[in-house]
């Protein structure tokens, strides 16, 4: 069994090989046959039929039982640590279910332990503790819904290890570290740990970033807020500025024939207020648009649209959105910021400037 473990254990990392050698498997495995031996020994030194007897008995079924459950246990974790590593654990809960086997091995070794102290068949036991069934069920009550809860969890996909999740209710907002039996074990992005109820998860609505690793896409949404004092009709200068401008060169010729053809439609006498014009407005949103699909981050075959929000107090909202192929929030960050700064940047090309804080206009 030494050599099955250690030959089983050779692709793992260090940290983890010192975890399965820490649970000493081989020796507990080794101590269950001497033990029994010794059982069988001692009836033969003082019968169960003395008082004596029974009593060593009682207390060598207890040890047996002690044993047992200390080797099952060893042999579920090192079957976790082997199984967590494939590519299908993380969207299993294991350690709830290791758990649960876990308990109910200790349920079936103090049963059997039980019977054999009492001399009674454990279905006799059994029929006793039925009767306790409902107040059982009332003590391990956050056991059972944190157990249903788990299994809720892994069969609809709901979570898994290594998952980010954002539980606003509860502040939580991290990486699933672990799915026990009755709570879940969340490291938040300033590594404080949450732990958190299965059910809470189950019954609370919370978000899920998987879908952005598994689609290697993530969304920005993002507002600038325009001055409207600052918005205007793009003269001929600003016009032959504009033109030069590699991204805006086909926009503004096609614009300005569609412009055209609409003006020729009115009166020689029109006023000229009539007229059809570019604003610097519609070209700046329509800069941005170029400028993101030319983007080596933003991807092309996912939504990119550039759009005007109603105003309000903070300004003209201009909305930009699209998505990036970067996943990792430092990478993310980064690409979001450079996008932003160009935009920031320039805007003063286009003689506009954003709202200013309430607090420097007065």
């Amino acid at each position: 069994m030494r050599r099955f473990i250690h030959t089983s254990s050779q692709h793992y990392n260090a940290k983890t090989k010192l975890t399965i050698k820490r649970k000493h498997l081989p020796e507990k495995v080794s101590v269950l046959f001497p033990y029994y031996l010794f059982m069988s020994t001692s009836e033969l030194i003082v019968p169960k039929t003395t008082i004596p007897g029974q009593l060593i008995d009682g207390v060598l079924e207890i040890g047996a039982a002690i044993l047992v459950l200390r080797t099952l246990f060893a042999a579920f974790d090192l079957l976790l640590i082997m199984v967590a590593n494939k590519h299908f654990a993380h969207r299993l809960p294991l350690h709830g279910i290791v758990q649960f086997f876990k308990l109910s091995f200790v349920a079936l070794a103090a049963l059997i332990a039980t019977s054999h102290i009492l001399d009674r068949t454990p279905i006799y036991l059994i029929s006793g503790v039925s009767v306790m069934a409902g107040m059982l069920a009332f003590i391990m009550k956050d056991t059972i819904l944190g157990f249903i809860a788990g299994i809720q969890l892994a069969a609809n996909k709901m979570i898994s290890t290594g998952e980010w999740i954002q539980l606003d209710n509860h502040k939580v907002d991290g990486t699933v570290q672990e799915v026990t039996l009755t709570t879940v074990k969340v490291k938040n992005w300033d590594n404080t740990i949450a732990m958190i109820p299965s059910q809470t998860l189950v019954s609370e609505p919370f978000i899920n970033w998987y879908g952005v690793d598994e689609t290697g896409a993530r969304r920005i949404k993002r507002a600038i807020f325009i001055d409207a004092e600052t918005i205007n009709f793009v003269d001929a200068d600003m016009l032959e500025h504009m033109g030069k401008f590699r991204l805006l060169k086909s926009y503004i010729v096609r614009k300005q024939q569609e412009i055209q053809e609409y003006n020729h439609t009115l009166p020689d006498n029109a006023d000229p207020i009539n007229f059809r014009r570019l604003t610097n407005l519609g070209c700046f949103r329509e800069y941005i648009a170029s400028y993101l699909a030319t983007h080596p981050a933003v991807i092309k075959d996912l939504t990119i649209v550039v759009r005007q929000l109603e105003s309000n107090r903070f300004g003209l909202p201009v909305e930009v959105y699209c998505y990036v192929n970067k996943t990792n929030i430092k990478d993310y960050e980064r690409a979001q910021a450079d996008l932003f700064d160009h935009i920031y940047s320039i805007m003063k090309e286009f003689n506009l400037k954003t709202v200013k804080p309430i607090s420097a206009i007065h």
